[in-house]
């Protein structure tokens, strides 16, 4: 009986909560039920939990494309804060890390738990399933322009990409100032280009659309450019004196041999084109706290300015202030968003047609 009573007093209780909220109205009653669910858990509350079961998972295995120097000391920071978990890092060229994430996904083997990417297969990777959405905590301040709508994936940098030349070789009086000026026939067989050229062509398709990109390479290809490969062994080869200029090198490399006061000089080019460098959490990780943790920590200011000493490249955390920050101060810039992606084989096709044939 005192249990019937007990139940019955809960009821006239319920009931006059619900005949007071009509009184008061809709919004009141939200703030109370609101007032009655379970907090929100607190960020340290949220590393706790992962490093509790990351420490049973053992390790987080990270997948890049790009120079391994740029990732280790990164890595070993991150394994300083983690000591528990051991990372298995795995490196290669962006063709080769593309055919491995597809392969072993169409085989339905699952290897990897945080991967890096290039913003012309993302969404190629996104398609495949072989992303996880997250709401990545740590970039709520970044630039929309540097994340996935949907969660997907974070850009990890911005590659600014420049035209440069060897002042040596070029005075400045002389030298171009913008796109225009490399079309002149005077630096016919002087330029340098990257012989893989349609992710620049997108670029370029990014800032122009297409019917300007394609009759300003269709006239730039009469210059017949000299065809190399890696933007690495290009600026070496700039430096030396080997090209006059190139078409296509990292602002950040450039930044760097210039303070080792090699003759070198970078284009104010308008625009200045950019592109992200993604990466991702994977869908079917095989140490899903583990990923989540680094994923965690790698977009921390701790993580970011630990990438940024690490590389000197430009970080999509405005926390970070950088030399390139500063250099491009003030210029006009076009971000090549991972929509044109879509394009890529027709891009591809452009430049083959204009440059390789």
């Amino acid at each position: 009986m005192k249990r019937r009573h007990t139940y019955g007093l809960a009821i006239l209780i319920a009931a006059g909560a619900i005949f007071m909220g009509s009184m008061i109205g809709l919004t009141e009653i939200q703030v109370t039920v609101a007032a009655m669910s379970p907090a929100v858990e607190t960020e340290k509350q949220k590393e706790a939990r992962l490093i509790e079961s990351a420490k049973k998972e053992g390790k987080v295995i990270f997948w890049n494309q790009g120079q391994a120097k740029e990732m280790q000391p990164v890595l070993a920071k991150f394994r300083q804060r983690y000591p528990f978990l051991q990372v298995d890092y795995w490196r290669a060229d962006e063709s080769v890390l593309r055919e491995k994430l597809l392969s072993e996904a169409r085989a339905r083997v699952y290897n990897v738990d945080v991967s890096g990417a290039e913003i012309d297969f993302i969404l190629e990777l996104k398609k495949a399933g072989l992303m996880k959405k997250y709401d990545w905590p740590n970039t709520r301040d970044w630039s929309p322009q540097h994340k996935d709508r949907e969660g997907y994936w974070i850009a990890r940098n911005i590659l600014p990409t420049v035209a440069a030349y060897n002042t040596n070789l070029v005075s400045p009086a002389e030298a171009p100032k913008g796109w225009e000026d490399f079309l002149n026939p005077k630096w016919k067989g002087s330029i340098s280009m990257d012989r893989a050229g349609g992710e620049w062509v997108l670029m370029l398709w990014a800032a122009w659309g297409k019917e300007k990109t394609t009759n300003y390479l269709r006239t730039l290809a009469k210059n017949n450019l000299v065809l190399a490969t890696g933007a690495t062994a290009r600026t070496e080869m700039l430096a030396a004196g080997a090209y006059k200029m190139d078409l296509r090198l990292n602002l950040n490399r450039i930044l760097d041999y210039q303070e080792k006061g090699a003759p070198m000089e970078w284009v104010r080019t308008d625009p200045i084109v950019m592109k992200g460098t993604p990466i991702f959490i994977a869908e079917r990780a095989p140490h899903p706290n583990a990923a989540l943790l680094f994923a965690d920590w790698f977009t921390s200011l701790e993580g970011q300015q630990a990438y940024y000493e690490a590389s000197g490249k430009l970080l999509p955390e405005p926390r970070i202030k950088s030399r390139m920050t500063e250099a491009l101060k003030g210029q006009k810039v076009v971000l090549f968003p991972a929509e044109m992606a879509v394009h890529g084989n027709e891009a591809d096709n452009i430049f083959r047609d204009l440059f390789l044939k």
